[in-house]
């Protein structure tokens, strides 16, 4: 809250800025501890009580609050508390997992009323996906208006880059949609006049374990996603780093050294598997080396004392943890975070952790993230959230 102090007590130009800064104030922590009081908005924000009371007369007046029961079991004047109308709006959350689509619907407190996942979801047939994409939206906007009013915002994860200036899908190789083909805007141009938010799968996880999960307390963290490939959600300054083109955190990218020319990152626990000869047991010929299934095999294996197992996932972990000690000496975080479906796996856990601290100059902890494969859509979720909340207002200034 230490932010809106300054903010309530900085000398602004206009006292119609003045007012428009309060309020904005005042409506974002109703949203984070309604019900809540007048008396209690003025004691965690610094404004005075005469000021806030305005405020939310103000706010009462635009149809955004409502009052929500009388405070009772103590003395003195009864306070009124007060919560967001029911009915001011919700958001959108959509995962585009590469083998299926995940969505929630929640109202602006961030509370789901809607949550599905549909399959098949096939990332290499554009048209197929934009088709499934346009129909579950629609479905989710026709049921959140009936009570939520109006849909205020929709973020959408993507596993791919994506361009921070245009939000277009970026094409790289291994990627679900390396061709490029594949738009979130053009697919659902036309469907609602909620912004649409684009954002990368990783980049969104970090998002999220900022907002809810192992990184609640850091400014700098980085988020590194281990699945069938690798990638890095970098949050600094508690802002996060997308790169001039959409590219900062690919970190799969990064080769191997000059004994394995052409080999990155990004082929994962595929490099490690072939090197050692190790053949899973469940591997069919049309199998992937690389898949996730595969990954999680030889981490049960791991577990179950099998010694080529063992030797395979030491030697994956001690090449993650090489190239979070070089992402160390760069930027310093406060914490790394291990997710995706392979990163949170205690097997991988420690030999990563181990290679970092044998290599990092100040070596930061090494933790598993808290929100596991739910972390990009609950990423999606907090910045439609957060772009609804900021827009509320002045949406019912102008109306």
């Amino acid at each position: 809250m230490e932010i809106r102090r300054e903010l309530a007590g900085a000398a602004l130009p206009s006292m119609t800025l003045l007012r428009e800064l309060t309020d904005q104030i005042v409506l974002d922590t109703v949203f984070e501890h309604a019900p809540i009081t007048r008396a209690e908005i003025a004691q965690r924000t610094g404004i005075s009580k005469t000021t806030v009371s305005e405020s939310v007369r103000r706010l009462e007046e635009m149809k955004l609050l409502l009052p929500a029961g009388e405070q009772r079991g103590r003395q003195g004047r009864v306070g009124t508390y007060y919560q967001v109308a029911a009915d001011a709006g919700f958001v959108i959350a959509v995962d585009l997992h590469p083998s299926e689509i995940r969505l929630c619907a929640a109202d602006l407190f961030g509370r789901p009323f809607l949550e599905s996942t549909h399959q098949p979801a096939q990332p290499r047939d554009p048209d197929h996906i934009a088709r499934q994409l346009r129909s579950i939206i629609t479905g989710a906007i026709d049921q959140g208006t009936v009570g939520h009013g109006n849909p205020l915002a929709v973020g959408v994860s993507v596993a791919n880059p994506v361009d921070p200036m245009t939000s277009a899908v970026i094409p790289l190789e291994d990627t679900p949609y390396p061709e490029g083909l594949f738009q979130p805007q053009e697919a659902l141009a036309g469907l609602t006049d909620a912004p649409l938010l684009v954002e990368n799968d990783v980049n969104l996880a970090a998002v999220a374990e900022r907002w809810h999960g192992a990184a609640r307390d850091a400014d700098s963290f980085a988020y590194i996603f281990i699945g069938a490939g690798m990638g890095m959600g970098l949050v600094i300054g508690d802002h996060l780093i997308r790169g001039a083109r959409g590219v900062a955190g690919e970190i799969g990218y990064l080769g191997m050294g000059s004994e394995s020319p052409g080999t990155h990152l990004r082929h994962g626990f595929a490099r490690a598997v072939a090197a050692a000869g190790f053949r899973p047991r469940q591997l069919s010929p049309t199998d992937s080396l690389d898949s996730v299934a595969v990954a999680r095999e030889i981490l049960q294996r791991a577990d179950e004392g099998d010694a080529e197992a063992r030797a395979v996932v030491e030697e994956e972990g001690r090449t993650i943890g090489e190239a979070i000690a070089t992402v160390c000496a760069v930027v310093d975080p406060e914490v790394v975070l291990l997710g995706g479906p392979i990163g949170s796996h205690p097997a991988l856990l420690e030999p990563v952790r181990a290679a970092v601290n044998g290599l990092a100059p100040l070596p930061p902890p090494v933790e598993a993230g808290a929100l596991g494969d739910a972390a990009p859509l609950r990423g999606a979720l907090a910045v439609a959230l957060r772009r609804a909340r900021g827009d509320l207002h002045s949406q019912a200034q102008g109306s």
